[in-house]
């Protein structure tokens, strides 16, 4: 739950985005209440306030921004648990048939085959093709 607070705005940065929105607020009831102004006046209030409006809205955007962040993060977190175990027996998978092929110790092992030698030979070629496979999906592993 700690580390969900790192993509958080905190400090001084949750205080300047808050400020700004509350300055946004106050320059909007201000214009409101200017609303007689000449029109040189409202031009002139018009132009400050479309500054004042881009900060306020990066300010915005940093608060609810951060908050999504979080959650999408989170979210990568739980998935990235769920296949962890998955990814863990793969690898465990490919290690052994890449272990198990034909000219390695633990594949050419002495076992008598219950069937004819024929069979020793498909199982070869299958098992060649079951480590050249791991072997390319986990090419640190051979």
């Amino acid at each position: 739950m700690a580390e969900d607070n790192k993509t958080a705005l905190s400090g001084a940065a949750l205080v300047a985005a808050f400020v700004a929105l509350v300055a946004f607020g106050v320059f909007v009831w201000f214009l409101i209440t200017q609303t007689d102004a000449d029109e040189t006046r409202w031009t002139r209030l018009a132009w400050v306030f479309a500054s004042v409006e881009a900060i306020a809205f990066g300010a915005a955007g940093a608060l609810f921004g951060s908050s999504i962040q979080r959650q999408q993060t989170v979210r990568a977190e739980e998935r990235a648990e769920e296949n962890a175990e998955g990814a863990v027996n793969g690898r465990a998978l490919a290690a052994s048939l890449i272990a198990d092929q034909p000219g390695t110790p633990a594949g050419d092992s002495q076992l008598e085959t219950l069937g004819p030698g024929q069979a020793r030979d498909g199982a070869a070629v299958v098992a060649t093709r079951h480590a050249a496979l791991a072997k390319k999906l986990f090419p640190g592993l051979g």
